[in-house]
Order: structure tokens, then sequence, then C-alpha cells
């Protein structure tokens, strides 16, 4: 029991180190890296008929689930059912709705609860972005939440700006559901930004602290998020998987692993900075690991992006 209780800790702990800068990392990670190239064109003028594509996306599943443990068999089993993937780099900013948060609010939750999952995502956005200036404006660095017996919504006022007034202490806390609706709908970057913002979804750290068994929930939620946007062809999918593998802070440490989703990013979407990169993981590794990490990567590209 001991053991296990420490276990929580540690991985609690890790997350704090990470929220720090994961909050501020969700909205500077928007945009493709730099100097990546576009989705890889088809060998043909002509897109494949569908029933061929389909027969190909077949084989290749068939031929991964024989390794069940294997990083391309996570993908198959994350996949959402009858998707046939699609190499996508980001194009769309995602930037808040202009204008006061109330009145996006207003506009567009009536339009997520109809089951609108865009209307849903920006909403997200747009609340989010004011819980960020709570939490961490400019003026006076990181903020306490309010507490018990403050008068909260004077500190909101106070704290938050011009914008953000009008917000009430429950549309901030419930404003994960959108995260989450948009998410489960398949929105790579709701996907994505729900692995990247910890802080928005569980909460500070003493929230973390009292709650581990939530940041667990968080984790495997993360990387399965994390996994199926991958498995749709998302490059920042396969970005975001190899960096949680090679920090270690959602899940384990693997270097093997955190270069063979770097090698399936550049297979999809070659790039000089890609290539640096792969260098330096590829220093972590031995000869051996790295040919495990080179066939992984490879089978993860079957997977996720091959045309």
């Amino acid at each position: 029991m001991q053991s296990k209780r420490g276990s929580r800790i540690a991985i609690v702990m890790a997350l704090l180190l990470a929220v720090g800068l994961g909050a501020g990392w969700w909205w500077s990670r928007r945009a493709p890296e730099p100097d990546a190239a576009g989705p890889m064109a088809s060998a043909g003028p002509a897109e494949p008929p569908a029933t061929a594509t389909a027969t190909a996306t077949a084989t290749v599943a068939a031929a991964h689930e024989r390794d069940v443990d294997g990083p391309a068999a996570e993908l198959l089993r994350a996949r959402a059912p009858n998707t046939v993937p699609r190499v996508s780099t980001f194009t769309r900013s995602y930037d808040p709705p202009p204008g006061r948060a109330v009145d996006v609010v207003a506009a567009l939750q009536p339009r997520a609860e109809a089951g609108d999952n865009e209307a849903a995502f920006y909403l997200f956005v747009k609340v989010e972005g004011c819980r960020y200036a709570l939490y961490h404006g400019a003026s006076s660095g990181a903020r306490p939440a309010p507490v018990r017996g403050d008068d909260v919504e004077t500190q909101l006022i106070a704290r938050t700006p011009t914008q953000c007034h009008g917000l009430t202490p429950d549309q901030y806390r419930n404003n994960v559901r959108w995260l989450e609706q948009a998410a489960d709908s398949g929105i790579a970057m709701a996907q994505l930004s729900y692995a990247r913002n910890a802080e928005a979804v569980i909460g500070n750290s003493s929230q973390m602290l009292s709650d581990p068994e939530k940041v667990i929930a968080y984790r495997r939620k993360a990387m399965h998020y994390m996994q199926r946007a991958a498995a749709g062809g998302s490059i920042e999918g396969l970005m975001s998987l190899s960096d949680a593998y090679h920090y270690g802070v959602i899940t384990r440490r693997d270097p093997i692993r955190a270069y063979a989703y770097y090698y399936a990013k550049d297979l999809a979407a070659p790039s000089t900075y890609g290539q640096k990169r792969l260098q330096a993981y590829a220093d972590l590794l031995n000869s051996t690991q790295l040919a495990a990490a080179t066939q992984q990567g490879r089978g993860i590209y079957d997977v996720c992006c091959k045309p």
C-alpha cells in the first residue's frame, strides 16, 4: 500500500513540474513545426477508390494486430471506427472568437449543447483564455485561486481583462466539458489541447495533490486522445506522442518509442528540423535499440499515414 501511494505521489509531482510550462506551451504550439513539408501527395493523379483504400487499410491493420503491445497496434485500437487515415497538419489557428467572453458563451453554448462540436471547442478556447489570464496574468505573476469566503466575483473582475468580466465561477469550472466534447467527436486539435494542458483539465497544484486518482485518469485519457489523433493521420499527434515518450510526464519515458513516433512523422512530413531532432533521439539509443525503433516507426507510418 505504501509503495502504491508513493507511486501516485511521484506521478503527481511529475505533472506538477510540467504544469508551469504546459499551460503556456498549449497556447504557443498551435502551428506545424518550422520547415515542415505538407501532406505527401498520392502516387497517382487521382485518389484510389474508397473500396481499394478500405482494403489496403484492413490489410495493414491485420499485419500489425499480431504485435499487440507495439505502438502500431495501440494506434489501431485507438482509431475511431470506420476511419480512413489522412495525413494532415493544422492549417487553422483556432484563435479565440473576438468579443466579450459572456457574449461568446451566450452565442456558442446553445450550439454546443445541440451537438455542434466545433462550437464546443471554440467555447472552450475562449473561456480558457480567461482562465489562463486569471492565474497567470502578467501583472502579478502566478496568482492563487480564489478561496472560500472571498468575494469571488470581485476577484474575477480584478484579475482578468475587461473582455473576461462577467464569466461565473461555474463557467470556469465546467469549461473542460466543452473540450472533452470536441475531443470525443474527433477534432484533433481538441484532443491534443487536452493532452497539452493538464492545468485546464485537472486544476492547480493543490487540486492535483488532493486527487491523485484524477491525475492518473487524466494521463490515461490524454494518451488515448493523442493516439487517436495520430491514428487519423495527424502530424501533430505523432509529434505529441514522441514528446510524451521522450519527456516521460504523461506516460513512462521510452526513448525507443520517442524515436519511433518521430521517425513515422518524418516519413509522412519530412523536414530539415525533423532530421536534426531524429539524430538527437538516435544519439540516445544503441544500435539494437535504433533498429527496433526504426522498425516500430515504419509500422506506425503504415497504420497512420501510408498512402
